[in-house]
C-alpha cells in the first residue's frame, strides 16, 4: 500500500499578515498578551557562501590511513527542520577533531551522498571546536518537509548512521 503524504504549505500566507502574539501566565494565573510583531525585513534564501574550514591540516599530515566505517571513530545526531535535514558529526579528543574538520567538507558530504546529492540541494556548513563537532544542513533533501516527504527516512533520523557507516580513509593512529 502506498504512503499516504500530505502537502504543507506555509509559504502561501504573507508573513506580514500573521498576527503573533505572546501570552505570559504569572504565579495568580493571570494571563498577559502582547503583540511580537515582525522582523524588520525578509530576505529570499539564497545560497551561502562556503563555512569549510579555514587553514585545514592536509590529510596526508595525520599518517597512513585504513579505510573503516566513519562511526568507528565519530558519533552523530541528525534530523528534520522542515524540508532541510540537520547533522551534527563529533569526535571525542582534539586531534581527531583537527581530522574532521579537514576531512569533512562539504563537497565530501556530496560525495558521501552518492547517488542521493542532487543539484538543487544547498549545503551549510559550520564547526563548534569546543565540542569537537562539524555540523551540516543539507536544504531541500526531504522535499517539502515531514508530512509531504516520499523518503523512506522523513524525518532524516536515520541520516546520522547513513553516514556513518560510509567507509572512509581514517588515519590509523585514530583506530586504536
Amino acid at each position: 500500500m502506498p504512503k499516504p503524504i500530505l502537502g504543507y504549505y506555509p509559504s502561501l500566507y504573507e508573513q506580514d499578515k500573521l498576527i503573533e502574539k505572546i501570552h505570559l501566565i504569572d504565579v495568580n494565573g493571570e494571563v498577559s498578551t502582547s503583540e511580537c510583531g515582525h522582523p524588520p525585513k525578509y530576505a529570499a534564501f539564497q545560497r551561502r557562501e562556503t563555512y569549510d574550514a579555514k587553514d585545514p591540516k592536509p590529510l596526508e599530515y595525520f599518517g597512513p590511513t585504513k579505510c573503516v566505517p566513519l562511526g568507528d571513530i565519530a558519533m552523530a545526531r541528525s534530523g528534520d527542520k522542515g524540508a532541510n535535514l540537520n547533522c551534527g558529526i563529533f569526535v571525542n579528543h582534539p586531534e581527531v577533531y583537527e581530522w574532521l574538520r579537514a576531512f569533512m567538507s562539504r563537497e565530501r558530504m556530496v560525495a558521501l551522498l552518492g547517488q542521493e546529492w542532487k543539484d538543487q540541494f544547498v549545503i551549510e556548513r559550520v564547526e563548534f571546536p569546543l565540542i569537537h563537532a562539524v555540523h551540516f544542513v543539507i536544504y531541500g533533501i526531504l522535499g517539502r518537509g515531514v508530512s509531504s516527504s516520499t523518503r523512506l527516512d522523513n524525518l532524516g533520523k536515520g541520516f546520522a548512521d547513513f553516514l556513518r557507516d560510509k567507509w572512509v580513509d581514517i588515519p590509523e593512529k585514530f583506530l586504536s
